[in-house]
């Protein structure tokens, strides 16, 4: 039976629930996956260190058990519902992440598979087909909207996944855009921390979750998420877009995301697996990456960022943040043209 637990309880158990579970029980995946001899070798360091491998799936256990713990605890069906579908929807992912990291899935039937984690949204009608656009107001899409909302779901997993490569990449950006929805939200639609937002619930699982995870990937990464963290992280970014009514915002914070898949899959004239690709990058003598120069190769964010000359991982993680970072900053502009114009004032 659930308990009558005020919002900002929610709240703090929403974040460091999956916090102290990711925290705890990544030491213990990064020694079993050493001594299974399952890692990857990090080819941006000239020691080429081994790194466990998967580590997305303790932040997959952490956002399960964390949302388990928000449905026991609060006392509205509607709430309780929309959270286990948003946690159907990111296992979803998170499972085609696990399969993909252990069999290796074409780069075809990956993205296709991930449609399907929006199944459990649209069964439910854990959407709203109008979403809110600056000078506008709310849009009304219907069939539309309900033909692209497989792609919200799989294109924020792809793009994810496209980006997660290099130490603590994936966290850090993820944690700003994360941050920037956050503030979005409650510009948009005026809720406080006296209210049970269930956008905030997601967010704030999401980011304990992360914060956790980037203490040991961050340079020099003790474990790499794979697909599984990557494409479980992405499917809820875009989960969080569409049962939070916030699509415009979420695609404007993730432009950097956006970019580099679309150069990558514009520029190969496809999809397919990096392994299948050319380098894009190069290790120096000094040990900095810089741009192989091959024009086989797909255009990556990276290779803009490299325009300049060589930079050193930790250089080319720092400007992937700010350009995160910038793209948030409009993110939160456009949250605000968006209060403007549905309170009549545009």
């Amino acid at each position: 039976m659930a308990l009558d637990i005020a919002p900002i309880v929610i709240y703090i158990l929403a974040f460091f629930t999956p916090l102290i579970i990711t925290f705890i029980g990544l030491p213990f995946h990064i020694r079993i996956m050493l001594k299974k001899g399952i890692f990857g070798v990090d080819v941006h360091k000239k020691e080429k260190p081994k790194v466990a491998e998967m580590g997305g799936v303790i932040l997959l256990i952490a956002i399960i058990i964390s949302s388990i713990l928000i449905i026991i605890l609060i006392d509205d069906s509607y709430n309780r519902l929309s959270i286990g579908i948003f946690c159907i929807t990111v296992t979803v992912a998170g499972i085609i992440g696990i399969i993909d990291d252990i069999f290796n899935l074409s780069a075809l039937l990956k993205p296709f598979l991930l449609l399907f984690a929006s199944i459990p949204i649209i069964a439910s009608k854990r959407y709203k087909p109008e979403p809110m656009l600056p000078f506008v107001g709310n849009t009304r899409l219907n069939i539309v909207y309900l033909i692209l909302l497989p792609f919200i779901v799989s294109v924020p997993a792809n793009s994810v996944n496209m980006l997660d490569v290099f130490n603590g990449s994936m966290a850090t950006t993820v944690m700003l855009i994360l941050i920037m929805i956050f503030f979005a939200n409650m510009i948009i639609f005026q809720n406080g921390v006296d209210q049970l937002d269930l956008t905030n619930v997601f967010v704030l699982i999401m980011m304990g979750a992360l914060i956790a995870y980037w203490f040991f990937n961050r340079y020099p990464a003790k474990t790499f998420g794979g697909d599984t963290g990557s494409l479980t992280v992405g499917a809820a970014l875009g989960a969080i877009a569409v049962m939070g009514q916030l699509e415009v915002v979420v695609i404007i914070a993730m432009i950097p995301f956006i970019m580099n898949a679309f150069g990558i899959i514009s520029s190969v004239r496809g999809l397919f697996e990096r392994r299948e690709m050319a380098r894009p990058t190069k290790m120096t003598d000094d040990w900095k990456i810089e741009s192989t120069g091959n024009l086989k190769a797909p255009v990556t964010l990276v290779g803009l960022v490299l325009q300049k000359g060589p930079l050193h991982e930790k250089e080319v993680v720092k400007t992937f943040n700010i350009l995160t970072f910038v793209s948030g900053i409009f993110a939160i502009i456009t949250a605000v043209l968006i209060r403007i114009t549905l309170e009549g004032l545009l």
